[in-house]
C-alpha cells in the first residue's frame, strides 16, 4: 500500500508541476505581448504618409453658397 501511495504522490506532483510550468510560460507570453511589444513599437520609426488635400476653388464654393441661399425658402417649408 505504500508503494501505490508514493506513486500516486510522485503523479500528482509531476501534474502539478507541469500546470505550474504552463502558468509560468502563460504569465511570460502574456507580458511580453503587453510590455515589450509596445516598448518595440514605440522605438521604430514608423513611415510618415503624406496626405494630399485638392486644390479648393473658391468660385465652386460660392457657386454652391448661391444656390443653398436660393432654394433656402423650400428647405425651411419642408421641414
Amino acid at each position: 500500500m505504500l508503494s501505490s501511495t508514493a506513486v500516486r504522490s510522485n503523479a500528482h506532483a509531476r501534474k502539478i508541476a507541469r500546470n505550474l510550468c504552463r502558468r509560468i510560460l502563460a504569465t511570460t507570453l502574456l507580458a511580453a505581448c503587453v510590455f515589450v511589444a509596445p516598448a518595440v513599437a514605440c522605438v521604430s520609426h514608423a513611415p510618415l504618409h503624406e496626405v494630399r488635400l485638392p486644390r479648393i476653388d473658391s468660385q465652386v464654393i460660392e457657386n454652391l453658397q448661391r444656390w443653398a441661399e436660393g432654394d433656402k425658402d423650400s428647405w425651411s417649408e419642408e421641414i
